[in-house]
């Protein structure tokens, strides 16, 4: 006789929760997805993922495995919630000097993995990207691009309400694992920073502003990066054209200080100005005269490696789980990590040891014993 489907309960109703939540869905699990409508800093995210570091000119923590783990969660999610979801838009990052471009050409002789993502630098000119300047020039990354993170969340609210298992509930580790639940997944980002922190784990809530503008898309005040992300440090997207403009996302500040998901006024100011450096004259001037069409702030879950955690929740009894920690990089590291969490549970996979919460030596004293 086959055993009747797990149920799960899957708690915070960001990113993290929408991927665990279809995860043990795809696998034949009953899922409540439960929250309280609190601040998401998944409702502010542009969605980027990128897998080169720009700071050291490496491939980021498991890029090609990551990134086909993400493509194919996206196209599963966009079949079933009949939705766009996926963009791919290159990035152009723009040399901020020679030194910067020597160690970006010199990858090529290394036959560095950094090679499959992007290419060589290039002269503006050769770019063929008009608005940038830059004496030293741009090397372009082609694996880019950006999830609608807020579409998919709202996708996925409908797809679980329209069969009765969106729940407006709160939850907390001392409520233990919910009546008839196999297993409870806290998905709560800070939500959960401070309880966890009684364990070893740290959570650091990192504030980030993000703009939304708009520019005409011809005549005056027009702003065209021939489809790419620009970088220099801060970033410029081209998301869509709606009502007759031209949208774009710019951002993003980061500020460990800021505990609240407030906008920080001087943020407006302060990513025009840094991205305008990147921009001729003429785009310089149009980038500030952009009409401003939101300004939203988030705080991301963050981890002291930026490594997630995935796993048992330490201290805890068995079915009280975690994935918590996905930083920058949700997008990109997300569907994986909701994977590795899924497979462990009903398969008994083992989990990567860096995502594991005993990686953590204040988790080790705080919960002897602890094993994931």
């Amino acid at each position: 006789m086959a055993s009747s489907p797990q149920r799960i309960v899957v708690v915070g109703r960001g990113l993290a929760g929408a991927l665990v939540a279809w995860r043990f869905m795809s696998r034949g699990c009953r899922v409540e997805w439960w929250g309280n409508g609190t601040h998401s800093a998944s409702q502010v995210a542009a969605g980027m993922f990128n897998p080169v570091s720009f700071r050291r000119v490496v491939e980021v923590w498991n890029a090609a495995a990551h990134m086909a783990a993400m493509r194919q969660t996206l196209r599963e999610l966009e079949d079933q919630l009949g939705l766009k979801l996926l963009h791919d838009v290159p990035v152009a990052k723009v040399f901020a000097n020679e030194d910067y471009r020597s160690t970006w050409d010199d990858r090529w002789p290394q036959q560095h993995g950094v090679c499959e993502w992007a290419s060589r630098g290039e002269e503006l000119a050769q770019a063929g990207i008009d608005v940038l300047q830059g004496p030293s020039g741009v090397g372009r990354v082609h694996a880019s691009g950006w999830v609608d993170v807020p579409v998919l969340i709202d996708g996925m609210e409908r797809h679980f309400s329209g069969q009765g298992l969106l729940q407006d509930r709160t939850w907390s580790v001392k409520d233990g694992l919910p009546e008839g639940a196999d297993a409870v997944v806290d998905c709560r980002g800070v939500g959960a920073a401070e309880e966890l922190a009684q364990v070893g784990v740290t959570v650091n809530p990192n504030h980030g502003d993000v703009l939304t503008l708009s520019t005409p898309l011809t005549g005056p005040g027009a702003l065209d990066t021939a489809g790419h992300t620009v970088n220099n440090g801060k970033w410029l997207l081209p998301t869509e054209v709606k009502e007759g403009r031209q949208w774009w996302r710019l951002g993003a500040t980061y500020s460990w200080h800021r505990l609240k998901p407030t906008p920080n006024a001087m943020a407006a100011k302060e990513l025009r100005d840094h991205m305008a450096k990147a921009l001729d004259e003429e785009g310089a001037e149009a980038l500030r005269a952009a009409q401003l069409e939101a300004h939203q702030a988030g705080l991301r879950p963050a981890s002291p490696d930026r490594r997630p955690t995935v796993g048992p929740w330490p201290g805890q009894s068995k079915g009280i789980l975690m994935l918590n920690g996905l930083g920058t990089r949700g997008v990109l590291v997300g569907p994986a990590m909701a994977t590795h969490l899924v497979n462990w549970w009903l398969d008994g996979v083992n989990l990567p040891p860096e995502v594991q919460a005993s990686r953590f030596k204040s988790v080790r004293q705080n919960v002897p014993g602890f094993q994931d």
